[in-house]
């Protein structure tokens, strides 16, 4: 059985302290990272199965870096297969060079290694990194990313007694090169095996759904103490609810701004979303707690065994947690009362971020949109005999060489920039059409999911403004419920079934920028576009030229040396 310490104001972890040794957080400073990729065996629901580890552990190690520091990331790829590593929610200012996606960046092959650098500017908060390709992320090389506020810029709340990360996902015993034979050959991926917190699988509060002799989570805390519980899911498609039993989560931060307070007693964490909470120790500690992640917007009932289950365990506990779990909200069949958590998270507009100006002195509210885009998600179609999923009616097909790449070599035929405004009426078709962006416009993106599931759309390189959410058809008429003064900024949303989601984008960063389903199956089989955003005046100062270790495929295979 596992155990953690937390201590002093970061995460420590055992099998992470030598990285710590090394660091320091200065504003520009430069931190260096060894990550080695490679599989080892594993058997986080008692089945032994080839997980992705990074230098030997699974999950990877925390990548703790501080406002504007610079990052430099050996990728060593010892895996069988190609391998990039992105960094969602880190915004590669100028940089889209380094985000680590097929559309951006060659593929690093296999045995060799490649050097991501980048800086983290003006952001905090929390975040976690994965591997981009190929379902990669269903057999595991996923870690979490902290970003400290710089010493001169108050955190909008009193010094936690120290960082807990949760990594939480919905699991299968099968590896990724499985699952994508499953969806190569038109099947679903089907029910999860479990949920997993933190690389481990369920403590055994059921003897009937959870065998004996798997090793699970136990989170060590002292009472009295206030502690940061950053949560991350980091799993392939289920939504998962969080809760601790007996404690109240004080939701603080999300994908780099901070919140409005305000407590709940459990939160629906969706695919590649983050947040974090202020937990405060304050229970009689008359047992150890359950702390449980499990399967929402499905048939609960029968999705049973999809749950994760670690234990919170005080220095003064008088015994082993025992009974029953707590209960996930009840609201399943109602989908109005589901929809009134996301509704209510908002900005905190007076707290400081990454720079001393308050979070809401930038308001969005009172800008003109300059183009409106609706994508629309449906169920998948056969597209030339192959199962595929779809924006507006376009699969996208993954660039064989990278865009910005492309268009340095005047590669010919590379993609399209004609991805439509509205979904067409005509069939639907595979194709590499790509968003063309305006630089400095202001944008509005529906995202209506007419699919059966619930989705989760991340944007690279950006945060955006969640200003309203509906069940039903979008229309022009909803504008007039949007949020205009605090709603919350990030760049991972949720979108219900039958049901929109309106973004708004202010296009200051040059670049080609990945907008995506976070849903794994959704995403392999083609739920994607990039946004191209280009300076017309540019001269070097508004985007990076390539980098001096630029890998080359595709059209331009034979320039590689």
């Amino acid at each position: 059985m596992a155990s953690l310490r937390f201590l002093s104001l970061f995460l420590v972890l055992p099998i992470h302290i030598a990285l710590f040794s090394s660091l320091c957080f200065a504003e520009d400073d430069t931190i260096f990272y060894d990550f080695k990729v490679s599989y080892i065996t594993a058997s986080p629901l008692g089945v032994p199965q080839q997980v992705i580890a990074i230098n030997g552990k699974f999950p990877g190690p925390v990548l703790n870096a501080t406002t504007n520091n610079n990052i430099v990331i050996n990728v060593q790829n010892d895996l069988d297969e190609s391998l990039l590593m992105t960094w969602p929610g880190i915004q590669m200012r100028r940089n889209s060079w380094q985000d680590g996606v097929q559309g951006t960046n060659c593929p690093i092959p296999s045995q060799w290694n490649w050097t991501y650098q980048f800086q983290v500017k003006d952001q905090i908060g929390s975040f976690f990194y994965f591997p981009s390709l190929n379902l990669q992320r269903v057999s595991g090389g996923f870690g979490p990313v902290i970003i400290n506020n710089r010493k001169v810029i108050p955190i909008p709340f009193d010094q936690p007694e120290g960082d807990i990360i949760f990594l939480i996902g919905d699991w299968y015993t099968r590896n990724h090169t499985a699952l994508r034979t499953a969806l190569d050959s038109g099947k679903d991926l089907d029910m999860p095996d479990g949920v997993l917190i933190n690389g481990k699988g369920p403590y055994r509060y059921n003897t009937t759904l959870v065998p004996d002799g798997i090793e699970y989570e136990t989170i060590n805390v002292d009472p009295g103490k206030t502690y940061r519980v950053r949560v991350h899911n980091v799993g392939t498609s289920t939504s998962l609810n969080f809760r601790i039993q007996n404690h109240n989560l004080l939701l603080v931060e999300t994908e780099g701004h901070y919140t409005s307070q305000q407590n709940y007693t459990s939160f629906e964490i969706h695919v590649g979303q983050s947040y974090s909470f202020l937990v405060t120790m304050d229970q009689n500690a008359s047992s150890d707690y359950y702390i449980v992640a499990s399967a929402r917007f499905v048939n609960e009932s029968f999705w049973q065994r999809v749950t994760g289950v670690a234990i919170l365990h005080y220095s003064n506990s008088k015994g082993a947690a025992s009974g029953p779990l707590p209960e996930a909200p009840s609201d399943i069949y109602n989908q109005w009362a589901a929809m009134t958590q996301p509704r209510s998270i908002r900005q905190n507009t007076s707290a400081s971020g990454a720079r001393p100006n308050p979070q809401g002195s930038f308001h969005y509210g009172s800008i003109n949109i300059t183009d409106t885009y609706v994508l629309r998600s449906l169920p998948p179609v056969t597209i030339d005999g192959k199962v595929r999923a779809t924006l507006n009616g376009i699969s996208f097909v993954k660039p064989e060489t990278p865009i910005r790449l492309a268009d340095k070599y005047n590669v010919k035929g590379a993609y399209k920039l004609d991805f439509p405004n509205t979904p067409l009426t005509r069939p639907p078709r595979t194709d590499r059409s790509l968003i063309n962006a305006t630089y400095k416009g202001f944008i509005e993106i529906i995202l209506q999911n007419n699919d059966t599931k619930m989705q989760s759309f991340h944007m690279d390189g950006y945060s955006f403004f969640v200003v309203g959410m509906d069940f039903g058809i979008w229309t022009e008429s909803n504008r007039n419920s949007y949020n205009k003064w605090d709603a919350i900024s990030k760049c991972t949303t949720e979108v219900y079934p039958g049901a929109w989601t309106a973004i708004l984008v202010s296009l200051d960063n040059v670049g080609v920028w990945n907008l995506r389903v976070e849903n794994l199956d959704r995403w392999y089989l083609g739920q994607e576009t990039y946004m191209k955003i280009v300076n017309p005046e540019e001269n070097g100062d508004t985007e990076m030229g390539p980098p001096d270790n630029v890998l080359y495929c595709g059209a331009l295979q034979s320039k590689q040396k």
